[in-house]
C-alpha cells in the first residue's frame, strides 16, 4: 500500500492520530468557547491548507502534484470532521433548546 514514512514515524499513522484530535478540539471549542471567530479557526485555517495544496497540485509537476492530491484529499477529510463536531454541537443545541420549552 502507498505510504510515506518520515523517519519512524508513516504519514498514514500521523492522520489517523489527527483525527480524531481534529474532532476533540473542534468539539471543545463549539462547547466551552463563546466567540464565534475561535470556533471556526481550526475549520478556517484547515480549509485555507486545503485551497493551499489544490494550487500546489496544479502548480507542481508529475509526482509532486499527485502527492499534493494526496494532502488535499486528507485535509478534506479533516474539513469533514469538523464539520461533524459543528453538526454535533448544533443538533445538542436544538435538543437543549427543544427540552427548555
Amino acid at each position: 500500500m502507498f505510504d510515506i514514512h518520515t523517519g519512524e514515524l508513516s504519514l498514514s499513522t500521523v492522520f489517523l492520530l489527527l483525527t480524531p484530535l481534529t474532532l476533540l478540539i473542534q468539539l471543545l471549542l463549539c462547547f466551552k468557547v463563546k466567540s464565534l471567530t475561535v470556533r471556526l479557526a481550526p475549520a478556517a485555517i484547515l480549509a485555507l491548507l486545503l485551497a493551499d495544496f489544490l494550487v500546489q497540485m496544479f502548480l507542481a509537476g508529475g509526482m509532486g502534484g499527485i502527492a499534493y492530491l494526496i494532502f488535499s484529499l486528507w485535509v478534506l477529510v479533516l474539513l469533514a470532521v469538523c464539520g461533524i463536531a459543528w453538526a454535533v454541537w448544533g443538533i445538542s443545541r436544538l435538543i437543549k433548546h427543544i427540552k427548555s420549552k
